[in-house]
C-alpha cells in the first residue's frame, strides 16, 4: 500500500484501449446525485456567494439551462433513470433548500432528497425536525471549509453533534463534502470518527472522497481506513469519472478497486447533473462504461442498487 497521495490498489491504471464488455445500456440507472435548479428566481433566489462559476455565468446558465422536473425526467427516460436524489445545489442556493423540497414534494415517487444544513448553527437540528414533518426529506448534507491548520471542525461541533445524533434518531443518511475539492488525511480521519460514534447513522462520503481530484490518480492509502466502517458509504460520480479521465487514468480501473475495497453495496452512481454541464446522456454513457470491470451484479448495486436502498426512506 502507498503512502498518503499514493494508490491504495495499483490497478487503477492508465487509459488504454481494452477488450473487456462495455456495461449494457439496458442497465437501470439510479441517479443519487443530481442537481435542480429553477429559472424562477423571483421565487427561489440565487446566492452566488463562493459559487465556482462567476456570478454572471451561473446566473446565465440558470435563467437559460434550469433543471427542473420537466427538463430532466425526459432526460432521465431517454438514458434509462428510474429515479433519483435530489441534492440541494449549493452553488446556486447555499442552504435555502425551498426548491429541492418543493420539487421533491411534487414528485415522491420519483426524487428524493438531500437537503444541505448549516453545520455551524445551534438551530439547524430543530429546523430539521420541522423540515423532515412537513416536507420529503430522505437525507442531510454538512459541507465546508478547512481551518487553518488543515482540520474540519465544523464536521464535528457542538451543533453539528446535535445535527449527527438527530441523523441516527431519524434513519436519515448523511453527505459529507469538503471544499476546495482536495484529498487530505485529516478529513479521512474526520469521517472515521464520526462513523465509529454513531454507528446507527449511514454516512455519505460524497464524490468517493474527491478521488482522481489534483492530489490523486485513484485510491488513496486513507480510503483504506473507512474500509471497515460498514456505515460509510460513498458516491461515484461524474466529477471522479471526469478527473480520472484528464489525469489519463481510466475510471473503470478505479472503481473495480473501490468495489474491491469496500463492496459494491457501499457505493453508488450520481451524476452531479446540474453542476456537471455536460449533456446528460453522455454522462450515462460513462457511468455505465465505468462499470466495464465489474460483475453484472456489482455494476448492478452501483448503478441502481445501492443508491434506490440508501434512499429507501420514502423514495
Amino acid at each position: 500500500m502507498a503512502g498518503a497521495g499514493g494508490l491504495v490498489l495499483a490497478g487503477a491504471t492508465r487509459l488504454s484501449a481494452r477488450a473487456e464488455p462495455r456495461a449494457s445500456a439496458t442497465d437501470p440507472l439510479f441517479d443519487a446525485h443530481i442537481h435542480f435548479f429553477s429559472s424562477d428566481i423571483a421565487a427561489y433566489p440565487i446566492d452566488p456567494r463562493f459559487a465556482r462559476e462567476p456570478e454572471e455565468v451561473l446566473r446565465a446558465r440558470i435563467m437559460h439551462a434550469p433543471a427542473t422536473p420537466e427538463t430532466v425526467f425526459p432526460l432521465w427516460q431517454a438514458a434509462g433513470v428510474v429515479g433519483g436524489v435530489g441534492v440541494q445545489y449549493s452553488g446556486a442556493y447555499k442552504t435555502d433548500n425551498r426548491y429541492v423540497l418543493d420539487v421533491a414534494d411534487a414528485h415522491r415517487d420519483r426524487i428524493a432528497t438531500e437537503i444541505i444544513v448549516d453545520a455551524r448553527n445551534p438551530a439547524s437540528a430543530a429546523d430539521i425536525e420541522a423540515k423532515v414533518r412537513d416536507h420529503h426529506v430522505d437525507a442531510l448534507r454538512v459541507t465546508g471549509l478547512a481551518d487553518a491548520s488543515g482540520h474540519y471542525p465544523w464536521l464535528d461541533s457542538e451543533p453539528t453533534r446535535a445535527i449527527w445524533a438527530l441523523a441516527e434518531r431519524l434513519g436519515l443518511p448523511v453527505g459529507v463534502t469538503y471544499l476546495p475539492p482536495k484529498v487530505t488525511g485529516n478529513a479521512f480521519a474526520a469521517i472515521a470518527g464520526l462513523a465509529d460514534r454513531y454507528p446507527g447513522c449511514t454516512i455519505l462520503f460524497e464524490h468517493l472522497g474527491w478521488t482522481g481530484g489534483p492530489n490523486s490518480a485513484g485510491l488513496l492509502a486513507e480510503h483504506a481506513t473507512l474500509a471497515a466502517r460498514r456505515n460509510v458509504r460513498f458516491k461515484w460520480t461524474t466529477l471522479d469519472i471526469d478527473a480520472l479521465t484528464a489525469a489519463g487514468i481510466d475510471p473503470a480501473h478505479c472503481l473495480r478497486d473501490a468495489v474491491r475495497l469496500y463492496g459494491a453495496s457501499r457505493i453508488m452512481w450520481g451524476s452531479d447533473f446540474g453542476n456537471t454541464t455536460r449533456p446528460y446522456g453522455g454522462i450515462a454513457k460513462d457511468a455505465r462504461d465505468s462499470c466495464a470491470l465489474l460483475s453484472a451484479a456489482d455494476r448492478r448495486g452501483v448503478l441502481h442498487d445501492t443508491g434506490r436502498a440508501t434512499f429507501r426512506r420514502r423514495a
